[in-house]
């Protein structure tokens, strides 16, 4: 299962979704692979393994060298069961042409389809071409979102940028979910939107949410997934439901 986690607008907790994300599933005995096409490069610091690389060792390189073997540029974390594809934090892409689906045909010729039990892909947040190429190579696409009412429009944007791909580019692509984040059901505003969504996208394409807690960020800053650093948190218990919940809709539906 390849997951894109996917929001053109920054700060909906992409990265941390992600990180935490992937080391639930490898709590569990996945192997899995996260691939940061974020130039912020967050993953790594999320994952523990925050240093310098050139270049070269990042996998944005692919879109200048196609021709780069995704295995030699993979990291082990110390995040059991969870290796990492780091961002190149300097990368821009301009003056670079470079197919939609570069990741998918890498991902294909390296046999990592098949040599990982989940592949989470965390995305930038512009429409560029590496997010078209993300959701090109994706099985299905996950929106963590902020519940306020700009939200609602970023997931309408989203879900059409969604079609486009499917229908152009990658037929595989299901949108798995809508992820409310930094959730307060006890806010008015929060409650609104959650009904605003189930209008537009179903009650079934709302996931469950993950709540407003501080130790998700003081375990960033930590350089740990929350399950590391507190285990027993509402943050990390959200992470651990969620991460049953994806595995049980895709058996299930997709």
């Amino acid at each position: 299962m390849i997951i894109a986690i996917a929001n053109r607008k920054g700060g909906t907790g992409k990265t941390t979704t992600s990180v935490n994300l992937a080391a639930e599933w490898g709590r569990q005995g996945a192997r899995v692979l996260v691939i940061d096409l974020d130039t912020q490069g967050h993953c790594a610091l999320g994952l523990g393994c925050a240093h310098k690389r050139p270049a070269n060792a990042c996998i944005h390189t692919i879109f200048r060298h196609a021709h780069t073997e995704l295995p030699s540029l993979i990291e082990s974390t110390p995040v059991t069961g969870v290796d990492l594809l780091a961002a190149d934090t300097r990368f821009d892409g301009r003056g670079l042409e470079w197919g939609v689906d570069c990741l998918y045909q890498c991902l294909q010729r390296d046999h990592l389809i098949s040599a990982y039990t989940h592949i989470i892909i965390d995305t930038p947040p512009t429409l560029d071409a590496v997010l078209i190429n993300a959701l090109t190579a994706a099985d299905g696409v996950v929106l963590p979102l902020i519940p306020h009412h700009l939200s609602e429009v970023g997931a309408l944007q989203l879900a059409q940028l969604i079609y486009k791909v499917r229908s152009s580019y990658n037929p595989r692509l299901k949108s798995i979910g809508i992820l409310p984040i930094m959730l307060d059901a006890r806010l008015n505003l929060h409650r609104q939107v959650l009904d605003n969504l189930i209008k537009h996208f179903g009650q079934a394409r709302i996931l469950r949410g993950i709540r407003s807690n501080i130790r998700l960020a003081e375990a960033f800053a930590a350089a740990q997934p929350v399950c590391y650093f507190s285990p027993r948190s509402p943050g990390a218990m959200d992470y651990h439901l969620l991460s049953k919940e994806l595995a049980s809709l895709w058996e299930a539906h997709f």
